[in-house]
């Protein structure tokens, strides 16, 4: 690995502390399990690089002392298992973007193992898996996700997209917003992850960025600008994301499942005032049947659908704050 990049890796330890407890492992331990039975696809929307590979690794601890835990580890590394100048700039610009962003709803990086043949950065593993998961795919015995847990979900996906848009000292863009990208840990809290896409934008807010690459699989989510010919978007691709994404929380339907004519965003544009007359009686047919107590939350799921809606017309988080800032 060259010199420069150690140095960063170097500087990115010193220098960003984790908030949360540290974990105590051993480097070796880790590499050594990293096998083809601990290859996992994790965060999937976005198909991995043919360099890349992700991994869920059990760690005890240091000498068998500590508590033992599961780390997602991401192992950059060249067909012909080696580490170029072009791994390593990815690999630091993830990381370095991630450090300098660090927030509770987005996923942080640990730490950093470095080895002549590949470059590991470590994350916490969010035990609850992805939003998607809930959703639309999990298991008999998995209870459906409750209104206050759908809500508490979007309340921190939109703090962790206005720190990135907002609170970053440029702003942030991170181009595949949607729920295979919202984690939830051992409490249902929600973090934003796979930030292999995004890129911080030094003209400013709202300033034009040029597309670098277009988000994998993330149809149903992308915004029409990536279809564009001027291929230049802003930090609102997020915020369409966002708004495909409360749509998801309060229908239960995929962002391009058959259950929404295909897509979830222009079949919600389309009947949005059907759905909303009669006293919310179309509605009602629409909201997820998993959902429990639904007549108690049914006008709070109507706001959050209209929301929904709005952001897929480019609006931006701020409705979403005042929204619920004046509701609870």
């Amino acid at each position: 690995m060259g010199p420069l990049v150690i140095e960063h890796l170097r500087f990115w330890r010193s220098s960003h502390p984790v908030a949360t407890p540290p974990i105590e492992y051993n480097d070796q331990a880790i590499v050594d399990n990293l096998t083809e039975n601990n290859v996992r696809r994790l965060w999937a929307s976005r198909r991995m690089r043919e360099d890349e590979q992700m991994y869920l690794v059990h760690v005890q601890g240091t000498a068998g002392i500590g508590h033992p835990t599961t780390l997602v580890v991401k192992k950059f590394q060249n067909m012909d298992g080696t580490v170029d100048e072009n791994l390593e700039n990815r690999c630091k610009s993830e990381m370095i973007l991630l450090a300098s962003i660090r927030h509770d709803n987005i996923v942080n990086v640990l730490d950093v193992i470095q080895r002549e043949d590949a470059i590991m950065l470590l994350y916490r593993y969010a035990v609850n898996g992805s939003l998607d998961y809930w959703l639309h795919r999990r298991e008999e015995g998995d209870p459906p996700l409750s209104w206050p847990k759908r809500m508490a979900i979007a309340i921190a996906v939109a703090k962790g997209l206005c720190h990135l848009h907002h609170g970053c000292s440029k702003p942030v863009v991170h181009h595949n917003i949607n729920s295979s990208n919202i984690l939830l840990d051992q409490d249902f809290k929600a973090a934003i992850a796979s930030f292999e896409a995004a890129q911080m934008n030094m003209a400013g807010l709202n300033q034009p960025l040029p597309i670098v690459e277009i988000p994998v699989g993330n149809f149903g989510y992308a915004a029409p600008e990536y279809g564009m010919a001027t291929n230049q978007v802003t930090e609102k691709v997020d915020i369409y994301g966002f708004g495909v994404v409360l749509l998801e929380l309060v229908t239960g339907q995929a962002a391009n499942g058959a259950g929404s004519d295909g897509h979830l965003a222009i079949w919600a544009q389309k009947n949005l005032e059907k759905l909303m007359a009669n006293n919310l009686k179309m509605f009602k047919n629409a909201v997820d049947k998993g959902i429990s107590d639904q007549a108690k939350y049914l006008h709070e799921m109507a706001s959050v659908f209209r929301l929904g809606v709005d952001y897929t017309f480019f609006n931006t988080c701020e409705t979403f704050f005042r929204y619920t800032s004046n509701s609870f």
